[in-house]
Parts: structure tokens; C-alpha cells; sequence
């Protein structure tokens, strides 16, 4: 899966798919983000970073806020608008600084933004490097991108499925094979009352992430928004395939060999690893919610300055996005945020 996903050459997130070298998101992608629905998102987020800053983080001192997987930085761009846009004092005292650790698609955000300047951004290399005393993280569909593991429940014990070759099809395959150790601490806590054939993700990755992740600031906040569910949604009995996904063209498949390099893979976020990696590490939850509740309450101010109004057309406009981003049948419910803190450190 890393492979398919992150290789150099022939990645699906390293292939140039288009001329800004970033594969299109949006009606002519191959799937939609919050970000794609138009620049509200980006307004909310920053309607909610204004209220957190002067509630709580208010200093001389500059906030830094810090995105990680942020492709082409277009939620850094609606964000910063929208930070100008508020008349807060936060408007002359923040940094926003844009994590890319791909070379090619780095060269590719430094060109755009040295085109189009925005004075508040700058490209970071690593997560090392973002590094702020106070500040706010935030990452939007960034680890149902990681690379999973899959086991299979059989014949009353658990397997680690990898990859061989088939020589008679002449393609990938499935094969079977001894868990690792890690894996297998995993899902011996998982225990065995599943059915035959049982089939489910584990992503490692999350833990070496978080590793990073949580030392960005001595006190802040962190918003990790994707979809996925808390563990024990994530792996009843009666998901019995798992969440393993492939998407090309607005196409949802189930078959991760085709299309190596042409499709993108993704698998749920299985909220509680993150959160106890994080616990592990002096972050503290602060709260679990979808995203119908975040975004109502980010925009509790802004709604407000609407009543006895008479919405212009870019009022109107934001309005819709707004309704399609916290529809509980569209990206309300799918999208969840983990909202992590440490204080006074």
C-alpha cells in the first residue's frame, strides 16, 4: 500500500495528475474533501481558531498554526483569507506553516505560493521542522492515507494477510501467513468471537506519526478530522470486511490491485489508536465529535451576524457549502475530529 500510494515515480500521490503536479480533487478527481466543497471549510476552521486564540492562547507572541497533508494548499489559503477576514487581533500575530515532506510536490507549493505570495505561509519540510511554542495543528484526511496491515480471522485464529504473486493470473494475490509480533498483540486484545473469514485493518503507522505529531507544541491544540470510527465501532463482528477501499473516477471498488498507481487506497481512522498514542505522549483528549456538531458550533458567531438579513450571492454560496458540509447524510457524520490539548507544559 505504500507503495501504490507514495512511491516516487509511480505513487498515486507522487504521479503528477495534472499540471499543478497534484492529483484533482473535486467533481474531475477522483473523490471529493471537505476542502473541494469550496472555501467555507476553511472559514469555519478559522472562525473556531479565532475564538480558541482569544479565549485561551491570546500573547504577543506568534500563534503558529501548522497543516499537515494539506495538498495544495488550498485549506491554507481559505484559512489565512478567512483569518484576515475576521478583524480579530489574531489577523497580525499568526504563522501558518505547511508541512510537505515529498520533494517534488514541495517544489511544487514553494512555486505556487512564491507566484501568488501569501506572506503568513511557509513550506516545512517535516513535522521537525513546523516545530512552534504554542500553536494548532490541524490535518484533514491525512491518516486514512496511511498504509494498513490486514489480518483474517481463520479457522479460529488470526492471520496477517500479505502480498504474493500469482503465477497463473499473473497478478497480485493474497497469501496467508504468521502474524508479527506486533500484529498479534493487537489481535489478541481483539480476541477471537468473530466469524469465519473475518477480515480487518490495522494501521501501525499511526503510532510513529503521533510520535512526531505530539511535540509540535508546548501547549496547543490538535484537530485530526477524517473518517473513522472509535475502536469498538471500528471492529464489530458484523464488519466483516473491513474498510479497506479503493476510489478511481468517483468509483468506489474493493479490489487493491487493480490500477496499481491509478487508484487511491484508503481505510477508516481507528480513532482510539490515535488517541492512546497520544495519551502516551502527554496530550490529553479534549473531545470526539462529528462534524455536523464541530462545524455548527464554529459557526455559531457568523450565523448570528446573519439574522434580519437578506443573504447577498456570497452569502448564499457559503450558506450551501455550509449545509453540504454538516448535512448529516453528506459529510456530516462520515467526517469526525479528534481534538487533542496540552496545556502548561
Amino acid at each position: 500500500m505504500d507503495l501504490v500510494l507514495y512511491d516516487p515515480g509511480l505513487g498515486y500521490y507522487s504521479r503528477r495528475g495534472d499540471e499543478a503536479g497534484f492529483r484533482e480533487v473535486g467533481r474531475s478527481g477522483d473523490f471529493f474533501t471537505s476542502v473541494s466543497v469550496g472555501e467555507t471549510f476553511g472559514f469555519l476552521l478559522a472562525q473556531r481558531i479565532v475564538h480558541e486564540w482569544e479565549g485561551r492562547y491570546k500573547r504577543p507572541s506568534p500563534f503558529v498554526i501548522v497543516e499537515q497533508g494539506g495538498h495544495d494548499g488550498r485549506l491554507a489559503r481559505d484559512i489565512v483569507a478567512a483569518l484576515r477576514e475576521s478583524g480579530s487581533p489574531l489577523a497580525g500575530n499568526f504563522e501558518y506553516r505547511l508541512v510537505e515532506p515529498r520533494p517534488a510536490l514541495r517544489e511544487f507549493l514553494e512555486r505556487s505560493f512564491s507566484l501568488d505570495p501569501v506572506e503568513e505561509i511557509r513550506i516545512a519540510p517535516s513535522l521537525e521542522e513546523a516545530r512552534a511554542e504554542v500553536g494548532l495543528f490541524v490535518c484533514n484526511e491525512l491518516l486514512d492515507a496511511f498504509p494498513v496491515d490486514l489480518i483474517t480471522f481463520e479457522s479460529g485464529r488470526w492471520r496477517e494477510l500479505r502480498v504474493a504473486w500469482d503465477g497463473p493470473t499473473g497478478r497480485p494475490a493474497w497469501s496467508p501467513d504468521e502474524l508479527r509480533p506486533e500484529l498479534a498483540a493487537f489481535a489478541a486484545d481483539l480476541g477471537t468471537n468473530y466469524p469465519e473469514g473475518y477480515r480487518t485493518e490495522v494501521c501501525l503507522a499511526v503510532d510513529s506519526w503521533m510520535a512526531e505529531a505530539a511535540t509540535l507544541f508546548k501547549q496547543g491544540l490538535w484537530w485530526i478530522i477524517d473518517y473513522g470510527h472509535e475502536r469498538d465501532d471500528y471492529y464489530p463482528p458484523e464488519r466483516r470486511d473491513g474498510t479497506l477501499r479503493c476510489y478511481h473516477a468517483h468509483r468506489s471498488g474493493n479490489d487493491p490491485f487493480a490500477f496499481p498507481g491509478e487508484q487511491d487506497l484508503t481505510a477508516d481512522v481507528d480513532f482510539t489508536r490515535v488517541e492512546e498514542a497520544a495519551l502516551r505522549l502527554g496530550l490529553a483528549r479534549r473531545r470526539f465529535t462529528d462534524q455536523h456538531h464541530f462545524l455548527i458550533e464554529a459557526a455559531k458567531p457568523w450565523l448570528l451576524s446573519l439574522e434580519g438579513q437578506a443573504p447577498g450571492p456570497a452569502t448564499a454560496k457559503r450558506l450551501r457549502q455550509f449545509q453540504t458540509l454538516t448535512h448529516p447524510s453528506m459529510m456530516g457524520q462520515q467526517f469526525k475530529i479528534l481534538e487533542l490539548e496540552r496545556f502548561n507544559a
